[in-house]
């Protein structure tokens, strides 16, 4: 995943932006503190006030770091991070980079009883029907992620064909399903699981990082249960934080 994507497009802000963006990768700037606003416009040969914008942008980032009376600080280690997971969740924007492309496959789709751990984090009724099929995703031809997705059968307003893919899962139940998907509840966990470590083709016994996403409506009601397992040889995920 590029930051660049997460910059709006078309506009002398965005512009500026990936421009200070691409300087601060490269390791630009001395002390890695940036230089004054006014320098700053005269380098990329626009005003003050779009330097400004841009400097909010990536302050937004987590690129920069503004200390009153210090000034402003950048930092590459983050630039330069490949795939952040507090900037976006989405699968295939997280394992696309400039060299390599992402893609992802619906599998095995069908309507069953619903399994236990979808049963207790969306107050289903035991043997409750859901729709259950596996979302695989790839980075330049690995499986990377495989997310097992359960959603009650009564949410569906019609079944999809058996291969309909959307980018996200967000559009696959808004296009299928009632209601809006708002929220995520993701708990991280860890554990052996011989049938995604066969697919991710490694030995059955490696402990797999695990995320339990419960999915909510804008009514705040529980309707997608999906157990992810990420292939500790393709994935590479980071999480930055600002502290105080």
């Amino acid at each position: 995943m590029t930051l660049n994507l997460k910059l709006e497009r078309n506009t002398l802000r965005s512009q500026a932006a990936e421009i200070l963006l691409n300087m601060i990768k490269e390791g630009r700037f001395a002390g890695n503190r940036l230089p004054a606003e006014e320098e700053l416009a005269r380098m990329m040969g626009v005003s003050r006030a779009t330097v400004r914008e841009a400097l909010y942008s990536l302050v937004q980032l987590g690129i920069i770091t503004k200390r009153q009376g210090k000034g402003n600080f950048c930092h590459p280690s983050i630039a330069n991070l490949p795939a952040r997971l507090d900037i976006s969740t989405d699968f295939l924007e997280l394992l696309k980079t400039k060299d390599q492309g992402a893609r992802v496959i619906h599998k095995d789709l069908r309507c069953t009883a619903c399994s236990p751990r979808a049963r207790e984090n969306l107050g289903l009724a035991e043997g409750e029907k859901v729709v259950r099929f596996d979302r695989l995703y790839y980075q330049d031809g690995r499986p990377a992620i495989l997310a097992e997705i359960e959603i009650p059968q009564r949410y569906f307003r019609q079944l999809p064909p058996t291969e309909e893919v959307r980018p996200t899962l967000k559009e696959f139940y808004e296009a299928y399903c009632e209601g809006e998907l708002v929220k995520m509840i993701i708990q991280m966990k860890s554990r052996i699981y011989p049938q995604a470590a066969e697919i991710f083709q490694i030995d059955s016994q490696t402990p797999l990082l695990w995320w339990e996403e419960k999915w909510l409506t804008l009514e705040d009601q529980p309707a997608c249960y999906a157990s992810v397992y990420f292939n500790p040889g393709v994935t590479s995920l980071s999480l930055v934080v600002t502290l105080g």
